[in-house]
C-alpha cells in the first residue's frame, strides 16, 4: 500500500503524461474515423509515430512511477515493444505496407491484450489506495476485448478494422483524460479529494 503523501507526489508528477496520452489517442481515433480512405502507407507511418510516442510515454511514466507503484516494469516492457515496432515500420515502410495488414492486426491484438492486462493490473493496484478507480480497469477490459476480436477475425476488412480501432482509440483516450484529471486532483489536494 502506498502512503497518502507518496500517492500525492506520484499523481502530481504523472497526471500530465496520462492527459497527453489521452489527447493523442482521441486525435488518433478521430483521424481514423473521419478519414477512412487514407492510404495504408500513410496509416502505417502514422501508427509508427503513435507507437513510438506512446512507447516513450510508457517508458518515461514507468520510470517515474518506480518509487510509487508496484509492477512498474510492465510499462517499460510494453513501451519498448511499441518503440521496436515503430523502428521496424520506419526502417521498412514499403515492406511494412505489403505485409502489414495481417501483421498489424495480430500485433495490434497482442499489444491491446498486453496493454489491457497492464491497465487492469494498474487499476486494481490503484484501487487498493484510491476508491472508485474504474477508468483504467474499464479501459483495460475494452483493450482485451478489442484484441480478442482481432485475433478471432484477422482478415476483417480494413474499413471495419479502422472504424473499430478509431472507436476504441477515442473511448480509451477519453478514459485516459478523465483518469488524468483525477490524478491531477489527487496530486494537488491529496487522496481525500478523490474519495
Amino acid at each position: 500500500m502506498m502512503e497518502g503523501k507518496s500517492i500525492q507526489q506520484f499523481c502530481s508528477k504523472v497526471w500530465w503524461l496520462v492527459l497527453l496520452r489521452g489527447i493523442i489517442l482521441v486525435l488518433f481515433g478521430w483521424l481514423l474515423l473521419s478519414r477512412p480512405g487514407m492510404t495504408i502507407l500513410i496509416l502505417i507511418q502514422f501508427l509508427g509515430v503513435y507507437f513510438f510516442i506512446d512507447g516513450i510515454f510508457n517508458v518515461f511514466r514507468s520510470i517515474r512511477a518506480r518509487k510509487f507503484v508496484r509492477g512498474w516494469g510492465w510499462g517499460i516492457f510494453t513501451g519498448i515493444l511499441e518503440i521496436l515496432l515503430s523502428i521496424i515500420i520506419f526502417s521498412h515502410p514499403l515492406v511494412s505496407t505489403i505485409i502489414t495488414v495481417k501483421f498489424l492486426v495480430y500485433w495490434t491484438a497482442f499489444m491491446a491484450i498486453i496493454l489491457g492486462i497492464f491497465g487492469i493490473i494498474t487499476g486494481i493496484l490503484a484501487h487498493q489506495d484510491v476508491k472508485h478507480e474504474w477508468a483504467m480497469i474499464i479501459g483495460g477490459i475494452l483493450a482485451i476485448i478489442f484484441g480478442i476480436i482481432l485475433i478471432i477475425n484477422p482478415m476483417t476488412t480494413v474499413a471495419i478494422y479502422l472504424t473499430i480501432m478509431g472507436i476504441f482509440a477515442v473511448v480509451g483516450g477519453i478514459l485516459e483524460i478523465f483518469a488524468s484529471l483525477r490524478l491531477r486532483t489527487i496530486g494537488k489536494k491529496g487522496l481525500e479529494a478523490a474519495n
